[in-house]
């Protein structure tokens, strides 16, 4: 059974995060799934799962915490399909039953399960439920459903959360024979300490762009506040958007040794240099083995400047001039 660590790559959308995991997949023994792994981060995950369990809890609305993580996770084990519901597929890609896992994970989080009734277990009914429910108790009958009373300490959470996704990944990193497990989107840039301490060993990559080829990015595939454009051709929301996502709130107390900040043109401009930078910071000496299958160094055109193709000129510059600070200017000769 192989021993592995994870490698969490980040982003602040459309910076060019994908271009370093495409890069650390071409090294022997580093892998990871071809989609996202926001399951820390995301609305009803393991971030808000601890800020209900261990720092903000309360005698009821932790099983509800607790409840809407676990549909959360069904939403992540389930297949998806354009005529089905969306899903992420975790069981097949992962190797191992995620619904099962994420059950003993709550399992060994709850002191007990109970049998009781609240009118917070009410507030997501339909109305022929709601209704049903109100005839019952009129004739007493008993409206009672599986309750989770769960108060860990900040210790206990902290160990089970590192147990369990360790556990998830497991048999992946078994099969594909992986020393390291790249992680697309798990640690948000913005609060590090909060999420990167989940995942056992990790160390964190960090990627970001030029801003006139993100928000050209953005209007290109009308994503984030690209879609805003064909409402309003300004781009003063996505300047106080940029500045707002790269605040970095409590950061400070994170070991700078644990995390990288790389510049996503530099995976073109300085290729050989950026590769022997992150395999300093990751101690690593890997063969790269599938060099060019996953990144072309060579594509730079696609992805580096495309700013100037825009037709909106006048935002551009108004962004270089509000933004100048996080502009990649080239300096070569």
């Amino acid at each position: 059974m192989n021993s592995f660590d994870f490698i969490c790559v980040s982003g602040y959308g459309k910076s060019g995060s994908g271009a370093c995991v495409d890069l650390l997949k071409e090294f022997e023994y580093i892998g990871g799934l071809d989609k996202e792994f926001r399951m820390t981060k995301d609305p009803s995950g393991i971030l808000d799962l601890e800020s209900s369990l261990v720092e903000n809890w309360e005698f009821v609305r932790h099983n509800i915490a607790i409840r809407d993580f676990l549909e959360y996770c069904f939403m992540l084990s389930r297949k998806d399909g354009i005529f089905k519901r969306v899903g992420k597929n975790y069981n097949d890609m992962l190797g191992v039953d995620f619904m099962a896992e994420s059950l003993l994970y709550v399992e060994k989080l709850s002191d007990f399960i109970y049998y009781g009734d609240s009118l917070l277990n009410r507030y997501r009914l339909t109305a022929t439920q709601s209704f049903r429910q109100r005839v019952r108790s009129k004739l007493g009958l008993d409206n009672s459903i599986q309750m989770y009373f769960s108060r860990p300490t900040k210790e206990r959470f902290l160990l089970e959360t590192k147990k369990y996704l360790k556990s998830i990944f497991m048999n992946y990193a078994n099969n594909m024979d992986l020393q390291k497990v790249v992680l697309d989107q798990a640690v948000s840039p913005i609060n590090i300490h909060k999420n990167l301490k989940y995942f056992c060993d990790a160390k964190m990559i960090i990627v970001d762009r030029d801003p006139r080829d993100i928000y050209t990015t953005m209007v290109n595939e009308k994503r984030l506040l690209g879609a805003d454009y064909s409402h309003n051709k300004s781009p003063n929301k996505y300047i106080v958007w940029h500045k707002y996502v790269r605040s970095k709130l409590d950061n400070d107390n994170i070991n700078q040794e644990k995390v990288l900040r790389l510049n996503f043109e530099d995976f073109f401009i300085n290729y050989n240099k950026t590769i022997e930078k992150i395999k300093d910071f990751l101690d690593i000496d890997f063969e790269h083995k599938y060099k060019g299958e996953r990144f072309n160094p060579d594509d730079m055109d696609k992805y580096v400047g495309i700013w100037k193709k825009n037709q909106d000129q006048e935002s551009m510059s108004y962004i270089e001039k509000s933004l100048s600070e996080y502009c990649f200017y080239d300096c070569r000769r």
